[in-house]
């Protein structure tokens, strides 16, 4: 059974078929995250009666639902135990379908006739591309810019739909599909145009000067940050942790002494 003691019992959700014959309810959201968010879902006919909870499926997003056009079938974002997807419902026959997907959060969905596309959402597009830092300010490190993918196009007809009681099921099922990754394509790092690390201790962004930050100058191809990575990571074998301090790892070091050795 569905948990019913989640976080917000109160609100509720509806995304109705086109014809009006039906509607999607979500309700019981939680916060698995910040601003992220898993909730029950049931398909209701127009008197408000339950036609199917789908347990023990959660959907991740009241907004990854839409209807076909003849609202002859549904599909929304759902959590299969650790696999995310698409999740077909077929009406009246409540015969289903998946896509397999690993991370729908940024995605849009639609259908268009006999095809069903996903499309990188602009907006997250655009929070990808900028250098605004969360709170206030502007990122001073190098930052790339990500270019958006190409739609993905399914026809409903290749799709492989299965009767309802086969649901119970759907984890071996969709166990050997394949699991698209439709991911912001990198262009590239935008021009950096500020300074480079000085020393092992003076940081960007408010912060620290800690290894993520070195990452973002080696891979953007200072080499001194590359020449200071590389001791990190033969110190460590490998296995540092990204948000220490570098100056945890190789204590203090200043960039005009390595400026010969790079």
């Amino acid at each position: 059974m569905k948990d019913l003691n989640w976080v917000d019992n109160e609100n509720v959700m509806q995304v109705f078929s086109p014809d009006q014959k039906y509607q999607v309810v979500f309700s019981h959201f939680h916060e698995i995250r910040m601003g992220v968010y898993e909730c029950l879902f049931n398909l209701l006919d127009n008197n408000e009666k339950i036609i199917d909870r789908f347990e023990p499926l959660t959907a991740i997003s009241s907004n990854d639902c839409c209807w076909a056009e003849n609202s002859a079938c549904f599909s929304l974002a759902v959590r299969v135990e650790e696999n995310y997807g698409y999740l077909f419902i077929h009406l009246p026959s409540l015969e289903f379908a998946f896509i397999k997907i690993f991370n729908p959060y940024p995605l849009d969905i639609s259908f268009d006739s006999d095809n069903f596309i996903i499309t990188y959402n602009d907006e997250q597009v655009k929070a990808a591309n900028t250098n605004k830092l969360f709170g206030g300010g502007s990122n001073t490190l190098p930052y790339k810019k990500y270019i958006k993918p190409n739609d993905l196009v399914f026809k409903l007809s290749d799709l492989q739909f299965f009767k309802r009681d086969k649901m119970k099921n759907l984890n071996s099922i969709i166990e050997s599909y394949k699991e698209y990754k439709h991911e912001l394509n990198d262009g590239g790092f935008n021009e950096f145009k500020g300074v480079f690390p000085q020393d092992t201790i003076t940081g960007y962004n408010g912060r620290s000067f800690e290894v993520y930050q070195l990452e973002a100058f080696a891979e953007y191809g200072d080499k001194v940050s590359k020449l200071w990575l590389d001791e990190i990571k033969n110190k460590t074998f490998g296995t540092y942790n990204k948000w220490n301090k570098v100056s945890d790892y190789i204590s203090f070091r200043k960039r005009q002494d390595y400026e010969n050795k790079s």
